[in-house]
C-alpha cells in the first residue's frame, strides 16, 4: 500500500473522534458543566495509565542511555518549537495579554501524541519495527517540557506551582521510567496490565471528544484571523517539518529516530493546548482555531512530508 495513503487511513480515526465529540455537544449529549471533571478524569486519571501501560512493557527504555538520547531528542525538538513560534508571534505583533502565550505553546506543540501515536499504531501494527516503543519514549521529552514550560505559559504563570510537577502526566512518567530501570517494569505490568490498558484506552478518545466538544463551544462565535492563523499553519505545516525533516537527515542518531522525527514533522497542532486554554486563563478560541486549521490542511501536506523525509534519510 502507498506510504501517503496508509497514513492518511491511519489518521481517519481521529478525525471521525473529533467529529463524534463535537455531535455529542451539539445533541447536549456532553455539557459544559461537566467540562472540568471530564478533563480531571482525563488528564489525571486516563493518561497517567496510558503512559504507565506503554512505558512499562517498552524494552527500549531498559537502555538508560537510548532513554535519555530519546527524551533529549523530544525535549530539543519541543523547545526549538517553541523559540520558532515565537518569532512568528512577534512577527505578526502579538503581545502577552492579547494571546501571544496560547499562540505559542498552541502553534509550537506538534500532536506528537494522538496524531502520530494512532498513525504509528494502525501502520505498523503487528510489525516487529520498534518505532511505536520509540515514539512514547520520545514523548517523554515533550511531555516534560509541554507539561511544565508549555503549562507556565498557557496559564499565564497564575496556576504553576511545585503541584505542577505532581500533575498525572508527569509522574506516570517518571514513575515508569524508575520502574522500567530497576527492573520492575515487567513484573508490575504483569498485574497491573490489564486495568491499566482499560483505563488508560479512554485516554485519547476522552481527549479527541472534548477538543469536538471545544469545537463545537466557539463554532461561529468568532471569525478566524486571518493573520494569526495564515502564520500558524506556515510555522507548524512549513517552517518547523522543514525542521524536523532536516533533523532527521542531518543527525548522527538511531536510524529509528531519524524515522520518528520524520513522523513528527507531518503532524498539526496538539489538541491538548485547547482544553488547558479553556481551564486555564488562555485563549481556547485562537487555540481552536490554530488546531483545526493546522489538522485540515495536514492532509494536504502529510503526504508532501512524508515522502520528502523518508526519501532524505533513506527509509522505507
Amino acid at each position: 500500500m502507498n506510504l501517503s495513503f496508509e497514513a492518511l487511513l491511519a489518521v481517519a480515526p481521529i478525525y471521525a473522534a473529533i467529529a463524534t465529540g463535537f455531535a455529542a455537544r451539539k445533541f447536549g449529549w456532553m455539557e459544559a458543566a461537566a467540562d472540568k471533571s471530564f478533563m480531571k478524569v482525563a488528564i489525571d486519571i486516563t493518561l497517567p495509565c496510558f503512559i504507565l501501560a506503554n512505558m512499562l512493557s517498552n524494552k527500549k527504555l531498559e537502555s538508560v542511555e537510548f532513554s535519555a538520547a530519546a527524551i533529549l531528542t523530544g525535549m530539543a525538538g519541543m523547545l526549538a518549537c517553541m523559540a520558532v513560534s515565537y518569532i512568528a508571534s512577534a512577527a505578526i505583533g502579538l503581545k502577552v495579554g492579547t494571546g501571544k502565550r496560547t499562540f505559542i505553546v498552541t502553534t509550537a506543540t506538534h500532536n506528537y501524541g494522538f496524531f502520530v501515536i494512532s498513525m504509528l499504531a494502525v501502520m505498523y501494527a503487528g510489525s516487529s519495527d520498534p518505532i511505536l516503543g520509540v515514539a512514547f519514549t520520545h514523548n517523554v521529552g515533550c511531555d516534560l517540557v509541554f507539561w511544565t514550560i508549555g503549562f507556565f505559559l498557557i496559564s499565564s504563570g497564575q496556576n504553576f506551582s511545585a503541584k505542577t510537577f505532581l500533575r498525572g502526566p508527569i509522574v506516570a512518567v517518571f514513575a515508569a521510567l524508575v520502574l522500567v530501570w530497576c527492573g520492575l517494569g515487567d513484573f508490575v505490568l504483569k498485574y497491573a496490565q490489564n486495568t491499566l490498558r482499560v483505563i488508560g484506552g479512554c485516554a485519547i478518545p476522552l481527549n479527541l471528544f472534548m477538543f469536538g466538544n471545544l469545537l463545537c463551544d466557539f463554532w461561529g462565535r468568532e471569525k478566524f484571523n486571518p493573520k494569526i492563523i495564515a502564520t500558524a499553519m506556515i510555522t507548524r505545516l512549513a517552517v518547523l517539518p522543514m525542521m524536523f525533516v532536516a533533523a532527521a537527515a542531518l543527525l548522527p542518531i538511531d536510524p529509528t529516530l531519524k524515522k520518528l522525527l520524520v513522523f513528527q514533522a507531518v503532524a498539526p497542532c496538539g489538541i491538548t493546548s485547547a482544553v488547558l486554554a479553556k481551564h486555564f486563563g488562555g485563549y481556547p478560541q485562537m487555540s481552536v482555531q490554530i488546531s483545526v486549521a493546522t489538522s485540515v490542511a495536514a492532509v494536504l501536506t502529510l503526504p508532501i512530508w512524508l515522502n520528502v523525509g523518508f526519501r532524505l534519510i533513506g527509509a522505507q
